[in-house]
């Protein structure tokens, strides 16, 4: 399978409109007349692999790869040229199956690159290129008139030709990358050193400076926390006591509400009980009528004593009675009635007026007669008895009264004073309570006066109130309150001592420091990747140096073949040229006796060295390449190439008119070379030798018409074999 699918161009040099080739086959051949264009397929090849010199594509500058226009054809903007890749072993690393490659140029002189449409760098593309062993120069890309390129090229240039084919080039650019990135962090290493040592001296000066700032700083920072601990138990302290005094005293209003509940209903009860109470109107009332009965039963027992003696003397004799038993009775009973008077009295001589009253009293009544008739003192005795036993009956239903009225009385007044009671513990109560709320709210006031103060002592400490309300929660044990309180006192104090501090120079303090640091790192940094870019050229160069050695004793035995084979004889071999490696300072030196140098040394090293050709020609002696004649240069120059592809095979070669300077013998040979060589790589061949034709599978014809511009016919030898056949 070929490698290289197709080409297409469109715009480029005299192909105006889109052509396109395709590569189907191992060998193609690019055949036409001079002038009719085939050389361009090749500049165009060697374009779009990287080629940025105009003189290299025969052109003064890029612009002039663009299809300029005829007579007959119009200019066109812009030159694009893409190259088809087979990727199914994926030499790119691209997870395509099929890569294209595309370079654009307009005439503005913009160039580009795209692989699969993503634009890419150029620096990007030619590691990409290297890895798969491809180039715009060298032996893989042979144009017209350097058929002995080889030969021509200095040492060193050979050297870079076999290790392109040789795949060692992707090495080689990462090697020179490297060097340039050493080169970058030395330099840049250098600037960073020198920045340090001119900040150093300055930095330490602001250090001792800043040194009293950092100081203040850590006795604020610990003045800080002291006072964030110290504030934070006092605050929630204070809230604590204020949230458990707030709750009882909700509570102790509401007990007031339910006692002066309680206490309305106790007086409403103490009035229901008064009205009970007033039923000792009624009890005194009872007894002052018990009393006047009482009294006016005496009068009647009085008045009848004086009937019954009235009758008892009128019964006895009525001659003899003489007496006024009425008027007697009457005086019985006054006398009776002083008596019981001055019974009370104590004064005797009061007494013994009354009694000689008493006795004057009596012997006027004796002296008088009365006629009062006996059965007249009997009806009124009769009406006096019935009137004393209505008064008893009377009595002893207020007594009953009374009785019922004292029971009565006596349990309301025990209810009363029962009432009374709880009514006056209910007032205690309340007047208790009052004094409780009074408390909790003197307590609150004083809890708020001190919460205030603490703020107040936060605000004149320089801190917000904010900070304050949302400071975490200490708890008791935590903290010695004392001794955080002595240490705020001793801090503020280290702190007045100390003053103020200029807040610039602790910034541009700060940012020295930083810089510092920062450079530092870099520093750091710039050594580390200075070491292993060492390190890594060091890899480089031994992998590259191995391979080379490696390839080049095969290369060099199957140069001596072929240019045996080309020459008929002879023999031939390259070999590399001593050359003194420059070990510049800092380097790892691989001697004692080469570290005598202050800044750099010399080693002999055949891995830096270029490529130097010794050949014998048959009954011809040689001793320097000038001596050859461009036949035989092209001779040596093809020998060469097929030994680089006989050890490394690249994926295709590009090869313009390399066999013009042989002769019909050695042209042949060279088709024959192709034709072996083709199952190894593909071979895009421009010629005019019917050798190099027969040895292809394919042959693109290119011509060009009136109109100035380059055409494509092509044709497949198997299909000419099998039309000759039939």
């Amino acid at each position: 399978m070929a490698f290289l699918k197709g080409l297409e161009l469109h715009g480029f040099k005299s192909f105006a409109g889109k052509t396109v080739l395709d590569f189907p086959s191992r060998v193609v051949s690019i055949v036409g007349p001079n002038g009719s264009g085939k050389s361009n397929v090749i500049d165009a090849l060697r374009w779009v692999l990287g080629e940025r010199e105009a003189k290299q594509l025969r052109g003064a500058t890029l612009e002039n790869l663009i299809f300029a226009g005829t007579p007959k054809r119009a200019a066109v903007g812009v030159a694009k040229v893409g190259l088809i890749f087979d990727n199914s072993d994926r030499t790119f690393a691209i997870e395509a199956n099929e890569v294209v490659l595309e370079r654009r140029v307009d005439r503005s002189g913009v160039s580009q690159f795209f692989i699969n449409g993503d634009e890419l760098r150029l620096k990007d593309l030619i590691p990409m290129l290297a890895r798969a062993k491809l180039g715009a120069r060298g032996l893989t890309m042979i144009g017209q008139g350097q058929s002995d390129v080889f030969v021509q090229s200095s040492p060193d240039d050979r050297r870079m030709m076999i290790e392109e084919v040789l795949g060692l080039k992707e090495f080689r650019i990462k090697k020179a990358q490297a060097e340039r990135r050493l080169d970058t962090s030395r330099t840049n290493m250098d600037k960073v050193q020198a920045m340090l040592e001119e900040l150093l001296p300055h930095l330490r000066l602001l250090r001792r400076q800043k040194h009293r700032w950092d100081r203040r700083s850590e006795i604020e920072t610990e003045l800080r926390d002291s006072e964030n601990k110290f504030f934070s138990y006092r605050y929630h302290e204070l809230q604590k006591e204020f949230s458990l005094l707030q709750n009882p005293s909700e509570s102790l209003v509401t007990k007031k509400g339910r006692v002066e509940k309680d206490i309305a209903a106790l007086e409403e009860k103490i009035k229901e009980t008064g009205a009970v109470a007033e039923r000792a109107d009624r009890s005194r009332e009872v007894r002052d009528r018990i009393t006047e009965l009482f009294r006016k039963k005496t009068l009647l027992g009085a008045e009848i004593a004086k009937l019954e003696v009235k009758i008892e003397f009128e019964g006895k004799s009525a001659a003899q009675s003489n007496i006024d038993m009425t008027a007697l009775y009457e005086v019985a009973g006054a006398l009776k009635d002083e008596f019981d008077h001055a019974l009370s009295w104590s004064d005797i001589e009061k007494i013994k007026g009354a009694i000689r009253a008493w006795s004057e009293k009596l012997s006027k009544f004796f002296a008088k007669k009365t006629n009062t008739e006996p059965i007249a003192f009997e009806n009124e005795k009769k009406r006096k008895d019935a009137e004393a036993a209505a008064i008893d009956i009377e009595i002893k239903n207020l007594r009953d009264e009374e009785e019922n009225i004292a029971r009565t009385q006596d349990e309301a007044n025990k209810e009363f004073r029962k009432l009374i009671e709880e009514l006056e513990e209910k007032k205690n109560e309340i007047r208790k309570i009052d004094r409780e709320v009074q408390e909790h709210s003197f307590a609150r006031e004083r809890i708020a006066i001190r919460k205030e103060e603490l703020e107040k002592d936060w605000i004149g400490a320089g801190r917000i109130i904010d900070e304050l309300r949302v400071l975490p929660r200490v708890e008791d044990g935590e903290v010695d309150m004392q001794g955080i309180e002595r240490r705020i006192f001793r801090l503020r104090g280290e702190l007045a001592a100390i003053g103020e501090i200029d807040e610039n120079l602790v910034r541009e303090a700060n940012e020295s420091e930083i810089r510092y640091e920062f450079l530092s790192k870099e520093l750091a940094d710039l050594e580390m990747a200075i070491a292993d870019l060492r390190k890594l050229i060091t890899d480089l160069e031994v992998r590259i140096g191995n391979d080379f050695k490696d390839a080049f004793r095969l290369i060099n035995d199957e140069f001596n073949k072929y240019f045996r084979l080309m020459f008929g004889g002879g023999k031939a071999r390259m070999k590399i040229e001593r050359k003194k490696k420059i070990i510049k300072e800092g380097e790892d030196i691989p001697s004692e006796e080469s570290a005598v140098a202050h800044d750099v040394t010399e080693e002999e090293d055949d891995t830096v060295g270029g490529v130097e050709i010794e050949l014998s020609l048959p009954k011809k002696r040689i001793t320097n390449l000038d001596m050859l004649s461009g036949g035989e240069k092209s001779l040596v120059s093809i020998a060469a190439l097929f030994a680089l592809i006989a050890v490394s095979p690249p994926p295709f070669l590009v090869l313009d008119e390399v066999d013009a300077p042989l002769d019909e013998s050695n042209a042949r040979r060279f088709a024959d070379l192709v034709k072996e060589f083709s199952t190894k790589t593909q071979f895009i061949i421009v010629t005019h030798n019917r050798a190099t034709m027969e040895a292809a599978d394919a042959l693109y014809g290119v011509t060009m018409a009136d109109d100035g511009v380059s055409k494509i016919l092509s044709l497949k030898f198997e299909e000419i074999r099998d039309t000759t056949a039939s």
